[in-house]
């Protein structure tokens, strides 16, 4: 079935809405919203793009490819896209990290009921629901996938990196709402997956060890709250806490090169995410804020080292 999917790189055509949503979202409030807090990083001087780590990707068989290139500060990718299971496969080709966020809206509710809702409230909505997507790999080139099942509907896809001057990229019209309609084919399940990494309030358990090469990592949150999990590799001698330290003051060389991830999951839900890795030591955080105390999740020690050996 072919659907109207032509690439945009405008944001948003209701221009009105957009003004809401980037002067709500630049607020702590909208921030606690989307269960996240925008990441201001500093600029990756430690990793030339031609260096950072790499990753062979396998289109799902029976699945959609949706390719999204981000830069400073834009989105071009489709408009509507069919409903099932589809990878989302990020490039960066901005000079900051660039991430989507990717939430669906219940029938009936559109991107003025989310600014309404950034307006009046620090609760996310139960009409609200994050799907995960794929988490920020290196500028300059660098790109990152995440699988998930789609169903019908209206979606909004973002970004909450933010870069030296701590302006959510969200804030600069880093936002785009997408279209999913219903396909009448048989429904693909997802991928199986080599290692499952489960998220839980404040923790995450693998499966089984990393080991070096390709891996399809199943990410599945078993918790109350949303979480997210950010993939990266630790420069020698960093640990996760260093990088969480980093995020909160991010002062001069960054602990990690980033390697992708999945975006915010909701409480029962799974998004996969293929990596490529080689012997050394790798970071697994959780930057979205608690829903009790608004904290981020890594400061209630929602971090992991791995080593891959």
């Amino acid at each position: 079935m072919a659907l109207a999917s032509r690439p945009s790189e405008s944001c948003l055509d209701v221009a009105s809405t957009l003004s809401t949503v980037t002067a709500l979202s630049s607020t702590a409030r909208s921030r606690r919203l989307f269960a996240a807090a925008t990441i201001a990083l500093a600029p990756l001087a430690s990793t030339r793009a031609q260096d950072a780590p790499t990753t062979n990707f396998v289109p799902p068989r029976g699945g959609n490819v949706v390719d999204v290139i981000a830069r400073d500060y834009a989105f071009v990718m489709p408009e509507v896209i069919p409903s099932g299971l589809t990878t989302f496969r990020l490039r960066n080709e901005g000079k900051e990290l660039h991430q989507v966020m990717l939430y669906r809206l219940e029938a009936g509710r559109t991107l003025n009921n989310v600014a309404a809702a950034l307006a009046t409230s620090a609760v996310v909505p139960a009409w609200l629901h994050a799907v995960g997507g794929p988490n920020s790999p290196h500028p300059g080139g660098g790109v990152s996938n995440a699988t998930v099942s789609l169903e019908p509907g209206e979606y909004i896809a973002f970004c909450l990196m933010a870069g030296a001057d701590k302006v959510g990229h969200v804030s600069k019209g880093m936002i785009r709402t997408l279209t999913v309609r219903q396909v009448g084919r048989p429904r693909v399940a997802m991928p199986s997956a080599d290692v499952t990494i489960t998220m839980r309030e404040y923790s995450y358990t693998l499966s089984q060890p990393l080991t070096p090469g390709h891996h399809v990592i199943a990410v599945v949150n078993a918790g109350q709250q949303t979480h997210d999990l950010m993939f990266s590799k630790l420069a020698k001698g960093k640990t996760s806490k260093d990088y969480a330290a980093w995020i909160e003051s991010p002062h001069g060389t960054s602990p990690v090169t980033p390697m992708g991830g999945t975006t915010d999951v909701g409480p029962g839900g799974t998004a996969l995410f293929q990596v490529d890795v080689e012997p050394g030591s790798y970071s697994l955080l959780c930057h979205v804020r608690d829903t009790k105390d608004g904290k981020p999740h890594d400061a209630h020690g929602m971090v992991l080292d791995v080593a891959v050996k």
